[in-house]
């Protein structure tokens, strides 16, 4: 896991500079359309006009997913008064992490329904939004021969933030507070470009 992190940032570091907010556009999230936890399908379109936060979790990881789900508990917290922040977090284990099994790990996290989605779908159409609109890592490893220290999934613990637009503009630490401060400041940065 310490490998994605540290390789992580190295492939983020050109980006298209917006000089009226200084935040990267790193990418386009791609257009998708995604089971939720309620059984209702969320496509890219539900977020348009939104500033929202990405992660890639899954709900039987022994290792950071609990860290990063926690850190996006805090940060739905710290924009709960906030109508124009939303939270998605994309299972990287699908075959597991059904709507059902969604909806009792975001309950364990107090994940607002209306703010907080726990999006799952077919592994490919996932994985190829993960590592291609997201730019992050994600293998499953479930028919590889086990080895140690390694999960059934290795994926990035980056958290990513998308503006109204679908631009992907910044990769923060899922894991501890200082990549939540560095969000939250990124938010009010785009909030301002977009109602100024």
């Amino acid at each position: 896991m310490l490998l994605v992190r540290i390789l992580g940032p190295a492939r983020f570091s050109h980006g298209q500079i917006d000089s009226s907010t200084e935040l990267k556009k790193f990418s386009i999230v791609p257009p998708f359309a995604l089971t939720e936890r309620s059984g209702r399908t969320v496509t890219n379109h539900d977020l348009a006009g939104m500033i929202w936060i990405a992660d890639f979790i899954y709900t039987t990881c022994p290792g950071p997913c609990p860290l990063v789900t926690a850190n996006m508990a805090k940060l739905q917290d710290a924009v709960a008064h906030d109508p124009q922040v939303r939270l998605v977090s994309f299972t990287v284990d699908p075959q597991t992490d059904t709507p059902p099994v969604l909806a009792k790990y975001a309950d364990q996290y107090g994940a607002d329904p209306n703010r907080w989605w726990f999006l799952t779908g077919p592994q490919k159409p996932l994985y190829d939004l993960i590592q291609n609109g997201f730019l992050q890592v994600v293998q499953d490893n479930s028919g590889q021969p086990p080895q140690e220290g390694q999960f059934k999934v290795t994926h990035s613990t980056y958290l990513a933030l998308v503006d109204g637009d679908g631009n992907v503009r910044g990769f923060y630490d899922g894991v501890g507070a200082d990549g939540r401060s560095e969000l939250l400041r990124d938010i009010k940065v785009l909030e301002k470009k977009e109602n100024p």
